[in-house]
């Protein structure tokens, strides 16, 4: 795989693996092995010795499951687009949904071959795109709809500077004028005091976090979503993991660690019409 950042969708695909075969799951991907192939596994070799931070990524994509899963709850026929899809299988996992997959074409390729749309439990597209040198816009265009949509961006927006956070996220408030956005953020000083072991893995393959601050939340803000939930990651993972005494000492006395990295909702009404 050429592109540096959809490289690293193996590295989450080898936690969600390995957190599958695990007498306790924290996510229970089940899926995710059927997408390992060489490349994935050399990958995986680079980073399977980062246990807090795997188990993290397993606990990431567990709290969006759930938070989805919620809203599919109640609205089953619902639209479910993942942006930088990677190799999620959450059309495959949950209940209910029609579901769009959106990412590099040699991902797409991939997934196609080794999990076909005709195997998902439920509706699935997938689209691909290179971002480097197609518009989102024009792509996404075709699926405008103005109901409630339910958007997954998971893994991508430390890659992103800060132009290119705003101009996503005026492209989803485009082409979905009422949607939700699940999605992880870190904050700056926790990629510096807790994360620079696994950067310098990351870097290493070419990829790179761009313009971290520590209010990454605050883009959305600027342009106009409200705040429906913030989930601290590695809180969750300790507590899936039954690590009650570690689970206490990360809510009550680790603010920095509890507050680092979580996984935000945020919800963006339709912008009020003009005056006719």
């Amino acid at each position: 795989m050429a592109n540096a950042v959809s490289k690293t969708a193996y590295y989450t695909l080898g936690c969600r693996v390995e957190d599958a075969r695990r007498r306790r799951p924290l996510c229970g991907d089940t899926f995710a092995a059927r997408f390992l192939n060489d490349e994935a596994r050399q990958v995986w070799e680079r980073f399977k010795s980062f246990s807090r931070p795997n188990s993290s990524n397993a606990a990431r994509h567990q709290i969006i499951d759930t938070l989805v899963q919620e809203e599919l709850d109640r609205d089953p026929q619902a639209r479910v687009v993942v942006v930088g899809a990677g190799f999620d299988t959450r059309a495959y996992r949950l209940k209910g949904g029609r579901w769009l997959e959106v990412d590099d074409p040699a991902i797409i390729a991939h997934k196609d071959a080794s999990l076909p749309v005709s195997e998902a439990k439920n509706p699935l597209e997938r689209l691909s795109i290179d971002f480097a040198t197609e518009s989102l816009a024009a792509r996404l265009a075709p699926y405008r709809d103005a109901r409630r949509t339910h958007v997954i961006i998971e893994g991508v927006f430390m890659y992103l500077t800060h132009a290119q956070r705003r101009d996503l996220l005026a492209v989803l408030r485009d082409v979905f004028p009422q949607h939700v956005v699940y999605c992880d953020l870190m904050r700056a000083a926790f990629m510096k005091a807790y994360s620079q072991d696994l950067y310098a893995v990351i870097s290493e393959m070419g990829a790179f976090f761009r313009d971290l601050t520590d209010a990454p939340e605050s883009v959305f803000q600027e342009a106009g979503y409200t705040t429906a939930s913030s989930t601290s990651i590695v809180q969750r993972a300790t507590e899936l993991a039954g690590q009650r005494v570690m689970a206490f000492l990360v809510r009550r006395f680790v603010r920095p660690v509890r507050e680092g990295y979580r996984i935000w909702k945020f919800e963006a009404a339709p912008a009020p019409r003009s005056p006719g």
